[in-house]
């Protein structure tokens, strides 16, 4: 009887620290949210300038964790807990300030996709004027533990498992576009992602808290290179005027009473162009293949680890990490 009591007894402390523990664990772990720059670069003429302007990122300081529902059922000889904990992302798990990296994001996708260059200094030349505010900034997930104690006698055995669910982020930005004191375009961008998190069988529990903090940060990471395009996107077709050119506000329509127009332009939803010219059903665990990526927008060699029903579970290299990925398999293509 008093070791069951000291079972409980250390469950319940066990309960109220959960949450402190696992913030203190993922204090220590971060990784960066740099991505493949991969649009198709363009070789148009950049005589014009673009100053941008990036007001304070909403992100928190540190990536912060808090209970969501637990349950505690102390038995005689069976003792089971089980935690579910929110956690959201912040700068301490970002290798590189969210602010510079987004700003950086932006002069390197201009070089590859824009017809206009990027300065953080206001100049004579910059006629141009982007001021950018990130309305919020926020990636959360959800991080389970569950324990289980029996006692029988002189004898007792204990189960423990931690597990980790998909990242989802929110980002908004507003976005302003001037020439001189004249507003060319005003948007808000919002981009939601979900972003997959398939854990390694075997793995302990460092391991997988930092593949569950790198999958966070891609998440976001994702996110923001899909804004990214679509600004650099609508500022070149602003400047310059192309075909299917953002809507442009008319100044001499707008009263003082009128309430400023906000722009609202369709994300284009990518699909997979892959043919499926080998039937899936008849692939195997280790067969090499080939699948779309709809974060890198490209396509990539990977290796199949498990078959379900409509997908596959796939292994892949990405930036000298080796991940998986979840695909469905009409978007596969053996090797």
């Amino acid at each position: 009887m008093r070791n069951i009591i000291i079972g409980i007894f250390c469950l319940l402390l066990v309960s109220c620290s959960e949450t402190k523990m696992l913030q203190s664990s993922l204090l220590k772990l971060n990784s960066s949210v740099e991505y493949l720059h991969d649009s198709p670069e363009t070789s148009c003429f950049k005589p014009k300038q673009v100053y941008v302007n990036i007001d304070n990122a909403p992100i928190d300081t540190i990536t912060t964790v808090s209970k969501l529902n637990g349950l505690l059922i102390p038995l005689i000889v069976f003792d089971y807990y089980n935690i579910e904990m929110k956690v959201k992302l912040g700068q301490s798990s970002i290798q590189e300030n969210y602010n510079n990296f987004f700003f950086n994001s932006i002069a390197e996708e201009s070089k590859r996709s824009g017809c206009f260059n990027v300065t953080d200094e206001k100049t004579n030349d910059s006629i141009y004027s982007l001021d950018l505010k990130i309305d919020s900034c926020n990636t959360i997930s959800k991080y389970r533990k569950s324990f289980i104690f029996m006692y029988l006698f002189f004898a007792y055995s204990y189960s423990y498992s931690e597990s980790g669910s998909p990242a989802e982020t929110n980002l908004q930005v507003s976005a302003k576009l001037r020439k001189g004191d004249s507003l060319i375009y005003e948007k808000k961008y919002i981009v939601k992602r979900n972003q997959p998190f398939v854990p390694q069988p075997g793995m302990n529990s460092n391991k997988l808290r930092a593949d569950f903090t790198t999958n966070m940060v891609e998440g976001l990471s994702l996110s923001t290179k899909n804004c990214i395009e679509q600004i650099v996107d609508d500022v070149n077709t602003s400047i310059h005027g192309s075909k299917g050119s953002v809507i442009q506000i008319d100044e001499t329509l707008k009263t003082d009473n009128q309430q400023q127009e906000v722009i609202t332009i369709p994300v284009e939803k990518k699909t997979s162009a892959i043919n499926n010219e080998v039937a899936t059903d008849q692939l195997e665990r280790g067969d090499s293949v080939t699948f779309y990526n709809f974060g890198t927008n490209t396509y990539l060699k990977g290796v199949v680890k498990d078959i379900k029903a409509d997908t596959l579970i796939i292994e892949y290299e990405s930036f000298g990490k080796t991940k998986t990925t979840e695909v469905n398999k009409s978007d596969i293509k053996r090797l």
